[in-house]
């Protein structure tokens, strides 16, 4: 099982993710939910690390690990990191639902202090 927990800021824009797990047993390639969260956080990872004056930590050191941490980004990118935090939970939620025995999503809140 893929466990997927998700961080977002006071705002409700994602602060981190960190995934962790696979979604099956099935060989490589022939799971689609494994596949669609893969293709889902990858893609979500590097949009948010490619953005001009953002500062992202994150790593993937091995498959089935992968972790994101939004420290710094513009003001002016709400609006934007908005559109794909709410992209990212709708497809987290969809997978979820069509595969609930190979994902498992948490969305907390980050704290002010935290």
């Amino acid at each position: 099982m893929v466990r997927i927990a998700v961080v977002l800021d006071s705002s409700g824009l994602l602060y981190s993710l960190d995934l962790r797990g696979h979604a099956g047993t099935s060989p490589k390639g022939e799971n689609p939910a494994c596949a669609a969260i893969t293709l889902l956080v990858r893609s979500v990872a590097r949009l948010t690390a490619s953005g001009t004056g953002w500062s992202v930590e994150g790593n993937a050191p091995e498959p089935g690990n992968l972790s994101l941490v939004v420290k710094r980004r513009p003001s002016d990118t709400d609006e934007w990191l908005g559109g794909v935090t709410d992209t990212l939970l709708q497809a987290l939620a969809d997978i979820s639902t069509e595969f609930p025995e190979a994902v498992s999503v948490s969305i907390e809140e980050k704290n002010n202090g935290s």
